[in-house]
């Protein structure tokens, strides 16, 4: 009896590497029972990423819980390490967020006086240590080396008054980071110093990610004078930090000959006067080929005009441009037209020669007609990303409606995300029979716009959305970082919440009509293949017949 001989592709190390990696986790255990080939590359997958402490730790010896502590039933020995260390060397992304209910230290401690090498996970090159004590600090420290690349980490607790020393830590163990992500719940007047001085000890960084507010004058001086700096970002949200505003409110770098010199992706919170005088100063990093902008002060439309032509003349190489807006005080609701974006406030974006994504947020309506919308859409083919301010918070004045989507599925295949502020109304919903669908897009944003019929809305769109196409609808104001934004007043928040009910309902039928639409197509193609095929089948009967196309079979 023959027996089946597995394909040779298994034996090929790489390979079967890639083909267990979508295999479901839990069936990882079996593929390492297999045989000694599939135990090693099982092993390297089930072993790769490690989230929480306790998986670890149990490797190394069983440990019994005693209200939040935690301890090892003895002491390891040197057996307990030789067997930690066959899967400890696997490891390579190592995550740990502090929970006050559960205290490992004293788990922390007995490894780090027992180990039987140095590097406890030597192969590490990602850590991610979020904390809220001292304690939990020092010992992030433990599992640090010269070959870790990636670090993801909490500033030292305001109360502790010696940050530097940690941040000089940091730097001896791990200097040869690549990225950091810098987390702190507090102002940055607090922490500068020691920041200063962990850029200065980290030669090799490539990517800095900050809580916003951060990207102070200083701070972004200490960076343009790194070598090799391509990313400098700030986040939002809780996790990474809240910083002031006030911290940022004058930016004025120093810049030194051959600054920033791999810079090209910059993300900073200031004025526009302030951004325009960074970007027009000597050495400024003008290779960017993405730019985020946000502030919180109101502008005039006009400035932000100054800003596009400025950026078009100096930044050529910009493909990505997002500017936010976002000053709002809370309780305002007239329109001031004066204050609104027009299309020629946006009208020097048509002049950069490679931007393919634009953001524009702000908190009045884009005073834009169908007519301009059709202008950008068929003079900007090469468009993959436009989010046109479709979250407004002053949102009773629009110019658009669901026909602005029609110019930039005829004009711009290659868009993948749009956002606009749109009145989805029924009544001026144009006839579908002649609609061309997108050809790429991914998301369609409408923030708070409006919908009156969910049902005919779906239905328009499903003759224009791809089928893996996504309604994206509601705010992103209150991620940001000023109270006004963080905390809208009622009044907003019911409004916003009443638009949201009708497309949420669009969203939940729109993928149906989508699919069914596609199905008529595929049904119209197939009929129409039928007939061509039985034209041509007719056309070679008459011609091997001898049968002209105005004969007649009827005898007179």
């Amino acid at each position: 009896m023959s027996v089946m001989q597995p394909h040779r592709v298994l034996f090929i190390p790489e390979l079967l590497g890639i083909i267990l990696s979508f295999v479901d986790e839990d069936d990882h255990v079996n593929n390492a029972c297999v045989c000694k080939q599939w135990s090693e590359i099982a092993l390297d997958i089930i072993w790769k990423e490690v989230d929480g402490l306790s998986r670890l730790l149990t490797l190394l010896r069983p440990y019994k819980i005693t209200g939040r502590y935690n301890f090892f039933d003895g002491l390891p020995d040197s057996r307990d390490w030789t067997r930690f260390q066959r899967y400890a060397n696997r490891v390579r992304i190592l995550r740990f967020k502090q929970d006050t209910d559960i205290d490992y230290s004293g788990l922390l401690d007995d490894m780090a006086r027992t180990r039987t090498t140095l590097d406890m996970l030597p192969n590490l090159h990602t850590l991610e240590w979020i904390y809220e004590d001292v304690d939990c600090m020092e010992r992030a420290t433990l599992f640090m080396h010269q070959r870790l690349r990636h670090l993801v980490i909490s500033a030292p607790p305001l109360r502790h008054k010696d940050k530097v020393s940690f941040f000089l830590d940091v730097c001896v163990r791990a200097p040869h980071l690549h990225s950091l992500d810098l987390r702190v719940p507090y102002r940055v007047q607090h922490i500068e110093t020691a920041i200063l001085e962990l850029l200065r000890g980290l030669p090799d960084l490539k990517t800095i990610i900050f809580p916003e507010f951060f990207l102070t004058s200083s701070i972004v001086s200490e960076l343009s004078r790194m070598k090799h700096i391509n990313i400098v970002q700030f986040e939002y949200g809780h996790e990474q930090g809240f910083g002031e505003e006030k911290d940022v409110d004058v930016f004025a770098p120093v810049f030194e000959e051959g600054a920033f010199p791999a810079l090209w992706d910059l993300a900073v919170t200031a004025r526009i006067e302030h951004v325009m005088r960074f970007m027009n100063a000597d050495f400024a990093p003008i290779n960017l080929t993405s730019l985020y902008i946000n502030t919180y002060v109101e502008h005039e439309p006009e400035e932000l005009h100054t800003l596009l032509v400025m950026l078009s003349e100096r930044c050529r190489g910009l493909s990505q441009l997002y500017i936010l807006l976002a000053h709002y005080v809370a309780g305002e609701s007239e329109l001031v037209p004066a204050k609104q974006i027009t299309f020629n406030t946006l009208a020097p974006l048509l002049s950069f020669p490679n931007l393919g994504t634009f953001q524009v947020m702000h908190k009045y309506p884009v005073n834009i007609t169908l007519e301009e919308i059709e202008e950008l859409a068929c003079r900007w083919p090469s468009l993959e990303s436009l989010t046109l301010n479709e979250e407004p918070l002053i949102m009773h004045d629009f110019t658009l409606d669901l026909r602005a989507l029609i110019p930039f599925a005829l004009h711009c295949p290659k868009l993948r995300r749009l956002g606009l502020f749109i009145d989805a109304n029924p009544s001026k919903i144009p006839p579908m029979l002649e609609l061309k669908p997108f050809a790429a897009l991914c998301f369609l944003s409408v923030g708070t716009s409006r919908a009156q019929d969910p049902e005919a809305v779906a239905a328009f769109l499903s003759h224009l959305c791809p089928p893996k196409c996504k309604l994206e609808v509601g705010v992103t104001w209150t991620s940001f970082g000023v109270r006004s934004c963080r905390l809208l007043d009622d009044n907003l928040r019911v409004e916003i919440t009443k638009r949201f009910h009708p497309w949420k309902s669009a969203r939940d039928i729109l993928p149906i009509l989508i699919q069914l639409r596609r199905e008529e197509r595929e049904k119209s193609r197939a009929l129409q293949e039928e007939v061509e095929d039985l034209r041509t089948r007719t056309r070679l009967l008459m011609d091997k017949t001898d049968i002209k196309a105005n004969d007649s079979c009827i005898v007179a």
